[in-house]
């Protein structure tokens, strides 16, 4: 099941990509459009039988039909009834299932995340790395505007290497270190220097009889 309850428009036509078992009904290169979106809540008040509508010709079960109706739900979710381009007979999709779908007059959003495979490291590299969260942090921010949030994880493989290989490969990784200062070392390096230069600026300015 997908994370967002983002709905189609009616009406709108297009084509439709969906998770299953909803893929056994709708076919991605086909086009559809969008004819009614109701809450499972609306179908059942109109006394519609919504397993034998919309999950029966997926091959669910009615054990399993309950389980994926209840987190329809729980998610805000509906029934969107689309109809073919090529025949008439509709066919119904779970919006929380739906991957994508035709856009009116918007923009399609996706999670997206950054990820940095830094290959197998010594345990002992994590206080460092966590130094750089904020630097990551601070530079998508700058960057792209975007307030991140950044964390450090670890793909579930553990190994061990003996003394001499671990010495030889820290050698090699502190050897490709162009820079290791913070970024608030680096501030203030920078305020140092510039509150340096200021002052010598009006050592020069006393001594020619310049007023600022």
């Amino acid at each position: 099941m997908a994370e967002n309850t983002i709905l189609p428009a009616l009406r709108v036509t297009g084509r439709f990509e969906v998770l299953a078992p909803f893929d056994r009904v709708v076919n991605p290169a086909s086009s559809y459009t969008v004819e009614a979106i109701r809450t499972v809540g609306e179908m059942q008040g109109l006394n519609i039988n919504i397993y034998q509508r919309v999950f029966a010709p997926l091959g669910v079960d009615e054990a399993t039909y309950l389980t994926m109706l209840e987190d329809i739900v729980q998610a805000g979710g509906a029934i969107i009834t689309l109809i073919p381009r090529k025949g008439t007979a509709p066919v119904y999709v779970a919006s929380t299932y739906l991957k994508s779908f035709p856009l009116v007059d918007g923009f399609l959003y996706e999670r997206m995340v950054l990820v940095s495979d830094l290959g197998a490291l010594s345990v002992e590299m994590k206080p460092a790395l966590e130094e750089a969260l904020t630097h990551f942090q601070t530079w998508i921010l700058e960057h792209y505007g975007i307030n991140s949030t950044v964390k450090i994880g670890t793909v579930p493989v553990i190994g061990y290497v003996s003394q001499f290989e671990h010495e030889t490969m820290e050698t090699a990784r502190k050897n490709r270190i162009v820079d290791n200062n913070s970024d608030l070392a680096k501030q203030l390096s920078m305020e140092k220097t510039i509150t340096d230069q200021q002052a010598y600026i009006k050592e020069l300015e006393s001594r020619l009889g310049v007023t600022p």
